[in-house]
């Protein structure tokens, strides 16, 4: 008798380890399908990240070189500007010399013009 029930329980247990080994096989191939999915989710996502985040700097860098370009516009304006107020201010002060030299000048040849004439009135005194 004890041989007998040795020999059920044996195949019991049998039974019992097929289906468990059954069981956790299947079990293994769900948990790898699984794995697989959330694997290939996660490298989608990923992707879809860095594109997101490619684009994100993409147009960062245009909104910046937009930017650039209109600083350098307000800028070449500025210069561009200052440089017509500075050739205004030359040029009003080269007229201002030029007046100032043609009316030394002119005070100039009055002087010279009376002193001549004084010379001259002079000697014909003088004679």
């Amino acid at each position: 008798m004890i041989k007998r029930r040795k020999t059920k329980m044996t195949k019991r247990r049998k039974s019992w380890t097929r289906r468990n080994k059954k069981r956790d096989g299947d079990q293994k191939k769900l948990d790898d399908q699984k794995k697989k999915l959330d694997d290939k989710n996660k490298k989608e996502l990923d992707k879809k990240k860095q594109e997101e985040l490619k684009k994100k700097t993409q147009d960062q860098k245009k909104k910046d070189g937009d930017q650039k370009k209109l600083d350098e516009q307000k800028k070449k304006i500025q210069d561009d500007k200052n440089k017509k107020e500075q050739d205004k201010k030359r040029q009003d002060e080269l007229k201002k010399k030029t007046q100032d030299q043609k009316k030394k000048d002119g005070v100039q040849k009055k002087l010279d013009d009376q002193k001549k004439k004084n010379q001259d009135d002079k000697k014909k005194k003088e004679l």
